[in-house]
């Protein structure tokens, strides 16, 4: 999205979810808005060299739902699943607690950005961003 804090007012107010942030993430280069509760991340680049290549994304399909999340519970172990079919990781985020690898939108994931994460059960993947980049939750 080209607008993070419109989006989250407007996710806020039409379906009636909650954020944490938007928060500024500067190693990969996005603002995230993170879900209180559920699954719907907001995401915006805040330069043109962001590590998912979202500003890329932005001016070739717009905005919209470009990719999907799934938790597990071994990572590597998600990882070598997916090797095993040929993919390579792109992008590995960590946080906290949270540890995150994203594979980029490609003919094998049907153009759909995929990314495993892996956090402790007590803390929400939203609250061990937002504790990392030094929010209080």
């Amino acid at each position: 999205m080209r607008d993070i804090h419109k989006a989250k007012q407007d996710m806020e107010e039409l379906p009636g979810l909650e954020f944490y942030g938007p928060l500024d993430d500067p190693g990969p280069g996005l603002a995230v808005a993170l879900p209180r509760r559920g699954g719907l991340e907001l995401v915006a680049p805040t330069r043109s060299n962001d590590a998912i290549g979202a500003t890329r994304l932005l001016e070739r399909k717009g905005e919209g739902i470009t990719g999907i999340a799934f938790r597990v519970d071994d990572i590597e172990e998600a990882e070598r699943h997916f090797a095993e079919r040929g993919l390579k990781p792109d992008v590995r985020i960590n946080h906290g607690g949270l540890k995150e690898i994203l594979f980029l939108a490609q003919e094998a994931t049907h153009g759909i950005e995929i990314a495993i994460n892996e956090y402790p059960e007590a803390n929400g993947m939203g609250l061990e961003v937002a504790r990392d980049l030094g929010i209080e939750v």
